[in-house]
């Protein structure tokens, strides 16, 4: 099932709906107020009371410590690159301003829902965005910073996949993690697009395991996205079409487990 599904379906939500595979392409195609409103502080602020009103399980809580600890990373990653002079083009500036707006909400939103449901708040790591200098020009160029900032948006729009599932039991939690998910496909999808206006050749979601990023931590963030099988059937030249491999990896982005969310982001941290 596609978002454009589970957007549907989103007030009479079952947690079947949350089981099948989500593509990238359909939710892009369906980011509108309910998405934008959203990536406000705290849009969703009039459900908060309803959902603090007991501890979470420690399902609910490390799925949220889960999507927090990317949105940490994304949230200081546009806050170190609009600090630094020169960096992003005056062009663009505003754009990432309104990116980082988005991730200080996300941050803002799961750190209260923590407080509220008892749990305790893990403290924002310190980040090195040039990998212990594996990307020595991530803050000094451009192009590189780009390229790992597609690279951390692509792996949260899996972290927040998986934490849809981790969430399933907590109709309001999951919702939460959709409409995340959703704004982290726009966010994605401009970044990279920022990066083929520079002449790389790449699409505005994911294709097989990224051949246009071959730096070995970027490619830390694209394990697994060259599965074909959704629902136990092999989408290439699926039912006699000409579906072809690009096509059938482009089509889905894959959840992204905790063990290789930690691969990706371990080398960023200081």
């Amino acid at each position: 099932m596609k978002l454009t599904d589970i957007l549907k379906e989103i007030e009479s939500i079952q947690p079947e709906t949350f089981e099948n595979a989500t593509g990238r392409r359909d939710i892009l195609k369906n980011l509108g107020i309910k998405v934008a409103a959203f990536a406000t502080p705290f849009a969703a602020a009039s459900l908060l009371s309803n959902k603090a009103s007991a501890k979470t399980t420690d399902i609910l809580a490390e799925a949220i410590v889960f999507a927090l600890s990317i949105s940490y990373m994304q949230s200081a990653l546009y806050t170190k690159a609009l600090a630094t002079s020169g960096l992003i083009p005056a062009s663009a500036v505003n754009d990432f301003t309104k990116i980082l707006k988005d991730k200080n909400s996300h941050v803002a939103y799961w750190k209260y829902q923590l407080q509220a449901t008892n749990n305790i708040v893990p403290a924002q790591p310190t980040y090195d965005f040039t990998a212990k200098n594996a990307l020595p020009k991530a803050m000094t160029d451009y192009g590189t910073f780009l390229t790992v900032a597609h690279a951390i948006e692509d792996v949260g729009v899996r972290v927040y996949l998986t934490a849809v599932n981790m969430l399933l039991s907590n109709k309001a939690f999951r919702t939460d993690a959709v409409n995340i998910a959703t704004t982290n496909a726009r966010h994605a999808a401009h970044v990279r697009m920022q990066r083929r206006n520079l002449g790389v050749d790449m699409m505005a979601w994911v294709v097989g395991t990224e051949p246009n990023s071959i730096v070995g931590e970027i490619k830390k963030a694209y394990q697994n996205e060259d599965n074909t099988t959704q629902l136990k059937i092999n989408t290439v030249g699926i039912n006699g079409f000409a579906i072809s491999f690009n096509a059938a990896t482009g089509a889905f982005d894959e959840p992204m487990t905790d063990t290789d969310a930690k691969i990706f982001m371990t080398p960023f941290i200081d």
